[in-house]
């Protein structure tokens, strides 16, 4: 199974690449969200997880789901990390219609990581790619 780490964090998007890579998984990792929406829209790869950063610059983690969603796929499971407080961002209209599976918190603990994403594969055996 292939997953797209996007990160503007160098050092993150690395750290979560080659911890992901570790466990198996096809890992492609961006540290520009738009380049990896072109990425996306233009690949051969099937991705069934994304994990995006909220803030980015050029489009948010967001912005990235709501246009993965409209043009690309309404299954892939996304995953967003952030480090910022989140406790109104059910009531956001694009956090809702972006179908966000999971958020993480930084500091990130991969073998929370881990759970998270093996408890995506167990509830959902059929988990769509894009």
């Amino acid at each position: 199974m292939s997953i797209l780490v996007v990160d503007d964090e160098v050092d993150l998007g690395l750290l979560l690449k080659q911890f992901l890579q570790g466990l198996g998984f096809n890992v492609v990792s961006f540290t520009n969200s738009l380049l990896a929406f072109e990425h996306l829209k233009n690949s051969n790869n099937n991705y069934s997880l994304i994990i995006t950063d909220l803030r980015m610059p050029g489009i948010s983690g967001l912005e990235l789901a709501n246009r993965i969603r409209k043009e690309l796929s309404l299954s892939v499971k996304i995953f967003l990390i952030t480090a910022f407080d989140i406790s109104d961002i059910n009531d956001n209209l694009e956090f809702q219609s972006a179908k966000i599976e999971r958020i993480i918190q930084k500091p990130i603990k991969l073998s929370n990581l881990k759970k998270m994403i093996s408890q995506i594969w167990t509830t959902s055996p059929n988990v769509k790619s894009i």
